[in-house]
């Protein structure tokens, strides 16, 4: 028990001193971009849950299991979240690992620590969808359930991490197919990145660009996947918005460049959670001479090119909807193309400053994404080219001197 409770205080004090650290993230950024957020998806969240709360599986299954089906899909998003918590090994826990402490204690820290978060989940879900506290859905209820739902995540976790190795060793085997059969999408995407853009690129940021593009097609952190959901969920307002505005053709235009510019900025934010990620292992850019230059532009081509794909999505999904002529049609993808160009080097190039504060990043990435989206439909398409060039050169200029800051440096922050 002394171990145990050694542990939650180090968490606490942790917990505590992250807090100090971004206040005004926590009191200021925060409570702008959920004011934001409401105002963007307040209506389309309403309409959903009453449509949710008039549906026949309302009446058939009851609020109870809609709370549990929730759980279930929080509990799948933060699996990986769970698995670094009892075999930590990147985060601030791995120092518990070399300590004289049962692991079964790290796990019962690890249980409470999983009860306080569903806790608090699935009481905000419950005063989110309104449901009435004498119908079975008191907080003694919804504890049973974060107990329960915790339990369930640490064995699944344990068993994992415990039983499935030896199970694998158990039943191992070698294939014996020659290694080119067995080459796999992320690397054949490799291949094709390394020979696509050898005309234009120098061969130092070739090499760049390629290794944060396979970074992130492997899934370097479990939010890459939050991220291509968030862009996802653009795409899908966009299409419960088009059939109700289908007759204005500015508010189609409206509509159709938010969403691209805002699922395009979401892709781009990519980019500074990878610097994040590789920023401790920055030995290899300061021990390789390379350019202060081609490491910046190696993040705006990531940026670029991680995104490159969802104007496409986007206006392929706007002509699937609304059929458009040939003409038009063309001059809507090269205008959501130059959108999603200017807000995805806008994102990469401010990552330099904003890549310890994810907060920061998403708000100036949002804003960026709206204004730029707005001139490009309320004004003309041809606007890229003055905001473009004069864009890249003031940013280019102070993200070098930062990346020559980091290079000098060797704290990771």
């Amino acid at each position: 028990m002394r171990n145990i409770g050694l542990i939650l205080k180090m968490k606490w004090r942790l917990m505590t001193r992250l807090l100090r650290d971004n206040l005004f993230d926590v009191f200021v950024l925060a409570p702008i971009i959920l004011c934001g957020a409401f105002l963007a998806l307040g209506p389309p969240v309403e309409r959903f849950l009453r449509g949710l709360a008039s549906h026949p599986l309302w009446g058939l299954w009851g609020p109870n299991h809609i709370l549990l089906a929730f759980l279930a899909v929080k509990l799948l998003l933060s699996w990986r979240r769970v698995i670094e918590a009892i075999e930590p090994q990147t985060s601030p826990d791995a120092c518990l690992v070399s300590l004289p402490i049962r692991k079964t204690e790290r796990c019962i820290v690890v249980f409470l620590i999983r009860c306080l978060n569903n806790s608090a989940f699935l009481l905000g879900l419950k005063m989110l969808l309104s449901l009435p506290e004498g119908g079975g859905f008191g907080f003694f209820w919804l504890f049973r359930m974060a107990m329960l739902a915790s339990a369930v995540e640490v064995g699944a976790g344990l068993l994992r991490m415990e039983a499935l190795p030896l199970v694998s060793q158990a039943l191992a085997y070698r294939r014996h197919s020659p290694p080119a059969s067995r080459r796999g999408v992320v690397e054949a995407i490799g291949v094709l990145l390394r020979r696509a853009p050898q005309s234009f690129l120098p061969e130092g940021l070739r090499a760049l660009v390629v290794r944060d593009v396979l970074l992130t097609l492997r899934f370097f952190s479990f939010g890459v996947i939050l991220h291509f959901i968030g862009a996802l969920l653009c795409v899908a307002v966009m299409v419960n918005l088009l059939p109700e505005i289908r007759d204005d053709a500015r508010a189609v235009e409206v509509v159709t460049g938010l969403a691209s510019a805002y699922g395009v900025a979401l892709l781009a934010l990519l980019t500074p959670r990878l610097l994040k990620f590789q920023l401790p292992y920055w030995w290899m850019e300061r021990s390789s001479s390379i350019p202060p230059g081609y490491i910046w532009r190696a993040k705006v081509w990531h940026a670029n090119l991680i995104s490159m794909a969802f104007p496409l999505l986007v206006v392929s999904t706007r002509l699937w909807m609304l059929p458009a002529p040939l003409g038009q049609a063309c001059l809507v993808l090269v205008e959501q193309m130059l959108t999603g160009i200017l807000v995805a080097s806008f994102a990469g190039a401010l990552i330099f400053e904003t890549h310890q504060q994810p907060w920061l990043s998403a708000l100036f990435s949002g804003l960026g994404a709206t204004a730029f989206a707005l001139m490009m439909v309320l004004g003309h398409w041809a606007i890229f080219f003055l905001i473009f060039p004069y864009l890249m050169s003031k940013f280019e200029e102070r993200g070098e001197s930062r990346i020559r800051f980091l290079l000098l440096s060797h704290d990771p922050n």
